[in-house]
């Protein structure tokens, strides 16, 4: 069962809902006992319940929605909410599950639906998330959500230290339950609302409507920093340059690719125009892809050990590239020294409280199931023998999996490894990490490790792997950006046909309007990653991909390509979207190459769409409009997927930045304008 609730931030103000979680402990669970849900990205790690008697317990903090969810034990194994009677299912890749759903806040949205009225208890301004008041440089964007037709107008009034000053809220979004206004505002020292309703304008501060207090928010004006609204390469590091080439479906072993050859290529990197690159691990390991990481200090000598990244590195500060590091802090190898401890000393061992076993001692295993794990350490953990896979670990492991055993970051230790490992790359010369599998951590790790990077370097960029909702996660307090599948699963149905333009939008725009300014226009936005199909793959052909293309970089965030995807690489699940980079040029699609170049050439020049505030909306079924600004700048872009009628913008102001499939009478592909104060209501249906 569970409970919504909205906590009091004052006395006439509530905030963003809590769930309440508690069921029965599973009688068949082992071990642990996890909430799965679209805040955790269905895996088991960010939340964990803890249990009292007969029953497990968790509570979390969410956004307005409505939440599938069940629980998971240490072994993956699902169990539901038999207390609930709402559920509906679920579809996670091949699986399916019976998921209960947990309405978070929408009950009482409904009811003042139907009431009608005014309800401003229910005006969201709630400062414990940070999209509500955020921003860099001059420029500070401040949120408000009202009932959905309750509020006619929103404005902020801020003091910038000397003089009161008001600011027009603009209505930036719409769905079914709240309007969501925004406004963009120079120096704040402090704000308070207007909201005009029932043609009577009151206050609304601290204390909700009819208070004056103002909020006195901690002011970011440093600029923007390098990552923001970067654009990101991600290489494959055995497969990117020195790999043998392969014939067919990519083997999953290693294929040669070094970082030596890889740092010859940079020049190519350079050429494309990208900002930085991604690299996923390079450090010694038993597995040719390196997220089973036995050394996290040391460089893979199948990769060129550590003179090959020194290399590689120099090559990069040379170009001006900045290098940001897959780090892999969820689960180690079972060769790692750490659990070769463990698995030496038993329970008596400084380090098996560094893992989550499932059993009080090595007593409690099986003979034979521990010496087939002994002998696959032995074997420097290359491949794990098919008699142990038939068997469960007994110990928790990423998917069950015998070569990822779990860290237990219950284990101060464990947390202080984590930071050490941050730590000694960002010293080494990294520019920032992403972090695996960042959804199965507890907030507070994840807090800490960005906290222990910025020690060191702060402009260091931490971003999260997280695949699912990343605005369903305390963005900006945990790290700087998250992986975009939230964005990119829309963008490619849209682009696909399995959506329209308004679900895009709505998407889009309930994205941005919960992240601060500067984690949305840092999002790591992507079509494509070492984890799923190749774009092409997907979309089928060159036209689709180049108009997700154009989407994924005009919207807020910090685009990225995969290796060869820029070429016209194809392919499909892991491995075989691993395959080695073309590098013979009579092969790649030169019309892909120069469509990246050009958006990351409008990247670099415009600041607008690097750094600029977004807007989006429909434009007929088959296009969006969208809309940078920043200053007295602004882009306006058509992206469509088909044709659709031209925009009439205004004949003053605004100059063409680029174009595919564009006339004066339809715009099939994509349109770029930049104008000089060209709001959204001046282009129109032509």
């Amino acid at each position: 069962m569970y409970r919504s609730l909205r906590p009091r931030l004052g006395r006439r103000r509530w905030g963003e809902p809590t769930l309440l979680f508690s069921v029965p402990w599973p009688r068949t669970a082992t071990g642990r006992l996890y909430l799965a849900s679209e805040f955790t990205a269905f895996f088991p790690g960010r939340v964990e319940l803890r249990r009292s008697g007969d029953r497990g317990y968790a509570e979390v903090q969410v956004r307005e929605g409505a939440y599938h969810y069940f629980f998971m034990d240490s072994l993956y194994n699902a169990f539901g909410d038999q207390e609930n009677p709402l559920s509906e299912e679920v579809r996670l890749g091949r699986l399916s599950v019976e998921a209960a759903v947990a309405r978070a806040g929408l009950d009482e949205l409904e009811r003042a639906r139907e009431e009608g009225g005014f309800h401003p208890e229910l005006i969201l301004h709630d400062e414990r998330w940070p999209g509500y008041f955020s921003g860099y440089g001059s420029t500070a964007v401040i949120r408000l959500f009202a009932v959905r037709g309750e509020v006619d107008e929103v404005q902020v009034e801020v003091f910038d230290g000397a003089r009161w000053a008001s600011v027009p809220a603009e209505l930036a979004f719409r769905d079914t339950y709240r309007d969501y206004f925004e406004a963009a505002v120079g120096r704040v020292a402090a704000y308070r609302f207007k909201v005009v309703h029932d043609g009577r304008t009151d206050y609304f501060g601290i204390d909700g409507l009819g208070s004056d207090d103002a909020w006195r928010p901690k002011i970011d004006d440093k600029p923007p920093a390098w990552f923001v609204g970067a654009t990101y390469y991600l290489l494959f590091p055995d497969s990117f340059a020195g790999a043998s080439p392969v014939e067919g479906e990519r083997p999953r072993t290693r294929l040669g690719g070094n970082l030596f050859e890889a740092a010859k290529k940079l020049e190519y990197v350079k050429w494309l125009g990208f900002d930085a690159i991604y690299l996923t691990p390079i450090y010694a390991s038993g597995s040719y892809h390196g997220y089973d990481v036995i050394d996290h200090k040391a460089v893979a000598e199948e990769l060129g050990g550590a003179a090959a990244f020194s290399e590689f590195l120099s090559e990069a500060r040379r170009l001006g590239i900045k290098v940001v590091l897959d780090v892999v802090l969820h689960h180690t190898s079972p060769c790692a020294r750490e659990f070769r401890e463990a698995i030496g000393g038993g329970s008596k061992s400084g380090y098996w409280n560094w893992y989550r076993f499932l059993v009080r001692d090595l007593g409690d295993v099986d003979a034979a199931t521990l010496s087939l794990l002994e002998d696959y350490i032995e074997g420097g953990c290359r491949s794990v023998p098919q008699e142990l896979r038939s068997r469960k670990p007994f110990y928790e492991s990423f998917y069950s999996i015998w070569s990822m055993p779990k860290l237990n970051y219950d284990e101060p230790k464990v947390v202080e490894r984590a930071c050490d490992i941050a730590r000694y790359w960002l010293l080494q010369g990294a520019d920032g990490i992403r972090v695996d599998v960042a959804h199965g951590l507890p907030d507070e790790v994840m807090a800490r490790v960005k906290e222990c990077a910025k020690e060191i370097k702060e402009d260091a960029v931490v971003i999260m792997e997280i695949m699912g909702e990343s605005s369903a996660y305390p963005l900006h307090e945990l790290a700087d950006s998250a992986m975009n599948y939230e964005a990119r699963g829309a963008i490619l149905d849209f682009v696909g046909g399995k959506i329209g333009s308004s679900d895009l939008v709505a998407t889009l725009m309930k994205q941005y309007l919960r992240l601060p300014l500067g984690v949305a226009n840092s999002m790591y936005n992507l079509l494509g990653s070492h984890d799923t199909p190749r774009a092409l793959t997907v979309l089928g052909d060159r036209e689709r991909v180049v108009r997700a293309l154009a989407l994924e970089y005009l919207i807020y965030g910090a685009p990225s390509v995969y290796y060869g995807d820029e070429v016209g690489m194809e392919g499909g699940s892991d491995p075989d979207n691993r395959r080695p980079m073309i590098w013979s040029q009579d092969r790649w699609d030169l019309e892909l190459v120069k469509v990246v170049r050009l958006f990351n050439g409008l990247r670099s020049q415009e600041p607008a769409i690097r750094w600029g505030l977004f807007a989006a909306r429909p434009y007929t079924d088959d296009g969006i409009i969208i809309v940078r600004q920043w200053g007295d700048e602004e882009i306006v872009a058509v992206v469509s997927r088909s044709k659709v009628p031209a925009i009439r913008a205004p004949r003053e102001g605004c100059e063409t930045l680029a174009q595919r499939g564009a006339n004066e009478d339809y715009i099939d592909g994509f349109l770029v304008l930049k104008c000089r104060k060209a709001l959204l209501t001046s282009v129109s249906l032509s």
